[in-house]
């Protein structure tokens, strides 16, 4: 039972974080705000991270992401840091795959936890969320290449927008899946 609350708390950790990060983007486009926000987003990816390592101690596999966010940490301070055109392409890709890789690594073992516990209909929801990501970050990274080539670039820069809507359902259907999954662990 003590590990059910451990995993709960992780995911209501992950969860609260989530909202974080949805409230500094949107402070982060006021000015002087913004800083405000930027320096928020620290703290809501630590309490992220606290959340994935709690998680990490029930359900193993869950560790794996924990390091993953860690790296894609780091990708983004370089990518902030290095400029160029097809370098920060290639920072894109690298944030896709570590996003496809973190997606798994939160979502399967998770929803493999949630059928072992008989809480299928949490465990469904968390291998959609995954499947999502996957499609989503795979069109991604096409698209980040297809944005290289002239005249194809507009083409994919509508497409980009199409995949930007999906990223977003999947990004609310992630966070249901950390509410039920956290609510779940609690009762």
């Amino acid at each position: 039972m003590e590990n059910y609350r451990t995993a709960g708390d992780g995911l209501k950790k992950m969860y609260y974080a989530e909202w974080g990060f949805i409230i500094c983007a949107v402070l982060g486009a006021i000015p002087l705000i913004g800083i405000v926000a930027g320096i928020a987003k620290i703290a809501v990816a630590v309490l992220s991270l606290l959340g994935l390592y709690s998680v990490g101690q029930v359900i193993p596999k869950c560790k794996n992401a924990f390091y993953l966010t860690i790296v894609s940490m780091i990708i983004t301070v370089l990518d902030m840091i290095i400029n160029g055109w097809v370098i920060n392409t290639l920072f894109s890709i690298m944030q896709s795959v570590t996003g496809i890789m973190i997606s798994y690594y939160v979502c399967n073992p998770v929803a493999d936890f949630m059928s072992g516990i008989g809480a299928t209909d949490i465990a469904n929801d968390g291998r959609n969320v995954w499947k999502i990501n996957l499609v989503c970050y795979l069109v991604s990274i096409v698209i980040s290449l297809l944005l290289l080539i002239p005249i194809i670039n507009i083409i994919a820069g509508l497409f980009s927008v199409i995949v930007a809507i999906v990223q977003i359902v999947a990004y609310v259907l992630y966070m249901v899946f950390l509410n039920k999954g956290y609510k779940r662990l609690e009762a």
